[in-house]
Order: structure tokens, then C-alpha cells, then sequence
């Protein structure tokens, strides 16, 4: 028998570049979980509660949306190179997040990623279920969808900075396709790397609980734009 690994909403967020959406195109988002494991040769089997956090998924990112375009865009008061505002930066630790991706009724897929110092203009990020993690250079640009860039309020240009070379260190660790198991560093899904940059650098925990199966946490990249220890520092639109 196959290991049943159980492949998240979150394993969704970076599947466009790994797997076509005819290739993982569902009626129903189960049927897009039961569709896509099969594509990397798991069995899935969802507990009660993980079944119930997937089934609100659309309610929690629309919320998500909102709340990042509600938000004022504001001054990077760590960002020294005198950027007018609401400029996209590359100053190391900012966390990028965009709704973009593939999405079928009750899913909404986003992707996170944090600039990093190893390499100029890039971010690390954990792009895909087949593929490791990576740096990607250039500016995230988009006609269609919506695209941010946050400043965490509590930590110092350094703690910054030491995040995002801590994120740019997990290159190559293959992806992790168990949306509730983020406090392990072996692999990263998207947005569990940008939470494990500065939760194990500067103690900052941007996780707002709002998937959690007890001490089970998972972090969805929209947490980090609606998220009182963050601040909305660019925008695309």
C-alpha cells in the first residue's frame, strides 16, 4: 500500500507551473485534492476537521482579499533607498504574496515568497508539489491579479534580513505536501517557508490560527496580508 500523505489547500497554491488545470481541473474542490494527489501517486485521506477547513477555504480567502485591499498601503519606514511609496522593494524579508493561480469554486489559490540577500532582485520561494525550493529573480507583475508586499511590524531592518537569508538557506528541500505540518524545516510549502523565515529567526509568529487543527498549525499566504503584525507596504492595484 501507498503512504497516504495528506496534500493541503495550501499544496494548491504553486501547482501552476508543475501541472496544467486541465490536467487537475475538478467540479468539486475534493475531487481537485483526489485529482492532484494522484498526479504525484499519493492516497489522501482527510480527517473530519482538515475536510471542514478545506470546505470554508473560499469564505477565508475571500476575507483575505478584502481585508488586503481595504488596507491602506503605507511608508516602509525600514526601507532607506527613499522609494516613493507603495513602490514594489527589494529590501531582504519582505514577503511577497499574490492571489494568482488555479482556483475551481471553493478554491482560491495564492503563493507567498520573501526577498532574500543570496541574490540580487530575487526571492526563495517553494514554487510547486514536484519541485524544490528555488530563488526567482524579478518583480512580480500582474494585469489580472492582485499582488502585495508586507513589512513585519516588530523586527529590526537586520531580524529582516536574517529571515530572509534563512529562507534563502532551505534552497533545494523538496516540497511539503502536509498543510498541517509546518513546524518542520526537512521541506516548505509557500507560505510555511515565509512563517518559518521569521518564526525561527526573530520568534515572530505571523500564524493567526485560522487553519489550525489544534497544535497542528497551517498558514495560508493570505494571513500574512490580513494580519495585524504586518503592514501592507506595496500593492498593484
Amino acid at each position: 500500500m501507498r503512504k497516504s500523505i495528506i496534500l493541503s489547500g495550501l499544496s494548491f497554491l504553486c501547482l501552476a507551473s508543475t501541472i496544467s488545470i486541465e490536467t487537475i481541473y475538478a467540479n468539486e474542490s475534493t475531487d481537485l485534492y483526489i485529482e492532484t494527489n494522484k498526479f504525484i501517486g499519493n492516497d489522501i485521506q482527510l480527517t473530519p476537521e482538515q475536510q471542514s477547513i478545506l470546505d470554508s477555504m473560499d469564505s477565508r480567502t475571500q476575507e483575505y482579499l478584502e481585508n488586503g485591499m481595504s488596507e491602506p498601503v503605507r511608508y516602509d519606514v525600514k526601507n532607506y533607498s527613499r522609494s516613493r511609496i507603495g513602490d514594489w522593494s527589494w529590501r531582504d524579508g519582505l514577503i511577497c504574496v499574490t492571489d494568482q493561480g488555479i482556483g475551481t469554486r471553493r478554491i482560491n489559490s495564492w503563493h507567498a515568497a520573501i526577498v532574500v540577500p543570496q541574490r540580487l532582485y530575487s526571492v526563495a520561494e517553494a514554487p510547486g508539489v514536484t519541485e524544490k525550493v528555488r530563488l526567482r529573480s524579478g518583480k512580480w507583475t500582474s494585469s489580472t491579479y492582485t499582488i502585495w508586499q508586507v513589512g513585519v511590524n516588530a523586527t529590526s531592518v537586520q531580524q529582516d534580513w536574517n529571515a530572509g537569508q534563512w529562507a534563502g538557506n532551505q534552497v533545494n528541500k523538496p516540497y511539503n505536501t502536509n498543510f498541517w505540518n509546518a513546524k518542520q524545516t526537512n521541506s516548505f510549502y509557500c507560505s510555511q517557508l515565509v512563517w518559518a523565515a521569521y518564526y525561527y529567526t526573530a520568534g515572530v509568529d505571523l500564524n493567526k490560527s485560522d487553519n489550525d487543527i489544534g497544535s497542528a498549525i497551517a498558514i495560508h499566504p493570505g494571513e500574512f496580508v490580513s494580519n495585524p503584525k504586518t503592514t501592507i507596504v506595496y500593492r498593484n492595484k
